[in-house]
């Protein structure tokens, strides 16, 4: 399994130095399997322990595993310009979804929410979830950023229908989430999902839905691999809108 897809799947596991960490390995595969733990450990600028601690988190015994993990899924070369043409078809393919989309009522619940309650189900989803509540708060709607299932749990009950969740993921199958969406729903709370283009679990129960189409750019048995560059679109592209939504708003 493709360390990305390891990270998500252990994501509420994570600390952020771990997740320091992790983003130093992403950047520096091939280095990295030349390393032993503690040179790894001076690279990143942390301790052994933590690294070793880290690698238990994502399901290996220890170090060596790991290390061999990354070294056999050491990915094949592909083509670049398939691969590009694969970027526009997936950026081409989100943007027409987006403008095929009735975004007013969205848009209409966000202006009125009292906060807003944003959760990415894994690694990436999660960056996508603090940019777009780092561009929310820069027009003064409160944003809290959801870093784990845990938490999403502790913050329930304050939850209320004067404010607005958004739950970002890939595939949509949160099954993990059913208790949680179906308890906001009988209060009445709004929520917007963000996943994929397909017919999934996630979108089937909330009332607002926006989605980005994606394409693997590397297939085999047990791994794929993905980019969220479309994600970031739909995000960033709900921010502009948000923005020109605030400007009408104005000039009534």
């Amino acid at each position: 399994m493709e360390l990305e897809q390891l990270v998500n799947q252990h994501h509420d596991k994570l600390n952020e130095n771990d997740l320091a960490i992790i983003t130093y390995i992403l950047e520096n595969q091939q280095e990295v399997q030349t390393l032993n733990i503690i040179q790894l450990a001076q690279k990143c600028l942390t301790s052994k322990s933590s690294l070793l601690r880290l690698t238990q988190k994502l399901g290996f015994t220890g170090f060596s595993e790991f290390k061999y993990s990354l070294k056999k899924s050491k990915p094949q070369s592909t083509g670049s310009l398939d691969l590009l043409k694969l970027q526009m078809e997936d950026i081409e393919s989100t943007l027409k979804l987006m403008q095929q989309t009735d975004l007013a009522p969205i848009l209409s619940k966000i202006h009125q929410a009292e906060r807003i309650f944003a959760y990415g189900t894994g690694w990436g989803q999660q960056n996508a979830v603090k940019e777009l509540s780092r561009n929310l708060m820069s027009c003064e709607k409160y944003c809290l950023s959801i870093p784990a299932k845990t938490e999403f749990d502790l913050n329930m009950p304050i939850i209320t229908k004067n404010d607005f969740v958004v739950i970002i993921s890939l595939s949509g199958d949160t099954k993990e989430l059913e208790q949680n969406i179906k308890s906001l729903n009988l209060r009445g709370v709004p929520i917007l999902s963000i996943t994929t283009f397909k017919n999934n679990y996630l979108a089937s129960l909330t009332p607002y839905n926006l989605y980005y189409q994606v394409t693997p750019l590397r297939q085999a048995a047990s791994t794929e691999l993905i980019s969220f560059i479309t994600l970031n679109i739909v995000c960033d592209a709900l921010y502009r809108e948000y923005l020109g939504y605030l400007d009408t708003v104005r000039e009534k």
